[in-house]
């Protein structure tokens, strides 16, 4: 066989809902933005002149996606004009309702059903076996299934599920990467997990993530992979590169504001945070995290800096802050820690009132006012909430 080139990509969940209610219709723009990655792939199906794509499961969202959705998709597939293959995953199911069974999808796109698992490309020589959803939840696959690889091809399976993680109540078709490996393929397109993973102990495995990160637990660089394969004298060799397609950026971010004295203080310290962030391109949520004697108002700090974020909260998880004065009093190892590390701060602040523009001295006082604050915690609880900045 020659050389072969194909785009792998999987959970693109068109017409995704969204939890989150940022500026405008947040949702309408979010899946807007599900669509531009998705055609950020196709456009690199054209560019790079693919011979086919691959979609691993969860193309669209069962429950939410609309007619119109399907419209728009069935006309940018059939846009390709290369083979596109699907399997269905655990968000678009092969159900009895599914749009997989009950729409005209365009000639040139292939799904692989249990009635029809595989496809063979003649003129590409090569076979592809799908694994994919039957319902939205399903135990662990029966692998004596899968048909052997056919001899002088490129024999790719795609598989949306677990791979190589605890087993345990899985609902969502665990393997390892022994058993995938015994099946002998060359090439293992993933699906399922939203974050690109190409660092398998099996090592012609494969998982792009989503194209377009859908929450804060998705942080990180999204997109699609391009392969590039031969076949020669029956061994595989394979070239994977990655590349972006996503249209936003998720942060979750915190901040210690431990210290700080003054609400002025902190709408500083979040300012300065916030500078290196897009707010066209950036969701961004903010964590306030240490001890302070403030009273926040999540709501009034948020819409203080929201500004032209689409999407920008920020959280209080600060704690109140101790009491130093009575812990001063106190005949216990705390007391005895507090009135030491007061001592040292006082005498850091008299010497700040000789010379008030020397940073060597204000750092040393930052230091020491959050080691106060720290020792304290480590006397009170046991153990430190340490937040790095």
């Amino acid at each position: 066989m020659g050389i072969i080139k194909f785009v792998h990509c999987a959970d693109i969940h068109l017409d995704a809902p969204f939890r989150e209610h940022g500026r405008g219709s947040y949702g309408d723009i979010r899946r807007k933005d599900i669509r531009d990655a998705f055609l950020n792939i196709l456009k690199k199906v054209k560019e790079e002149n693919a011979d086919f794509l691959l979609i691993s499961g969860d193309l669209y969202e069962h429950g939410s996606v609309t007619k119109s959705t399907m419209e728009w998709l069935y006309m940018v597939l059939s846009e390709t004009a290369i083979p596109v293959v699907i399997i269905p995953g655990n968000h678009d199911p092969y159900l009895i309702n599914s749009w997989y069974r009950n729409w005209q999808w365009p000639s040139n796109v292939t799904i692989l059903t249990p009635e029809n698992p595989d496809v063979v490309f003649e003129n590409l020589n090569v076979h592809i076996y799908g694994i994919g959803f039957s319902n939205f939840k399903e135990g662990k696959p029966d692998l004596s299934e899968v048909v052997n690889p056919k001899e002088d091809l490129f024999n790719i399976l795609m598989f949306h599920g677990t791979l190589d993680m605890d087993f345990s109540g899985n609902d969502y078709k665990p393997v390892t990467s022994g058993e995938l490996e015994a099946l002998g393929y060359d090439y293992y397109a993933l699906g399922h997990f939203h974050n690109i993973r190409d660092d398998y102990p099996l090592k012609n495995a494969y998982n792009p993530g989503s194209p377009e990160p859908l929450g804060f637990d998705e942080e990180g660089e999204h997109g699609a992979f391009l392969v590039t394969a031969e076949k020669v004298q029956g061994r595989a060799s394979l070239k994977v590169e990655k590349f972006n397609t996503a249209i936003r950026s998720y942060h979750d971010e915190d901040i210690n504001i431990t210290g700080l004295k003054t609400l002025e203080e902190i709408k500083m310290k979040i300012l300065a945070h916030l500078e290196s962030f897009d707010p066209e391109r950036d969701i961004i949520r903010i964590n306030l995290k240490g001890r302070t004697e403030l009273s926040l108002e999540e709501d009034v700090l948020t819409s203080l800096f929201a500004g032209n974020f689409l999407y920008m909260k920020i959280r209080n998880h600060a704690g109140k802050a101790y009491d130093v004065e009575s812990f001063e009093k106190d005949l216990s190892l705390k007391g005895a820690f507090v009135r030491e590390m007061k001592s040292r701060i006082q005498k850091i602040t008299d010497e700040l009132e000789q010379k008030p523009d020397d940073p060597d001295l204000k750092r040393e006082e930052e230091i020491l006012t959050l080691a106060l604050s720290y020792g304290l915690e480590a006397l009170q609880t046991g153990k430190i909430e340490w937040v790095s900045e």
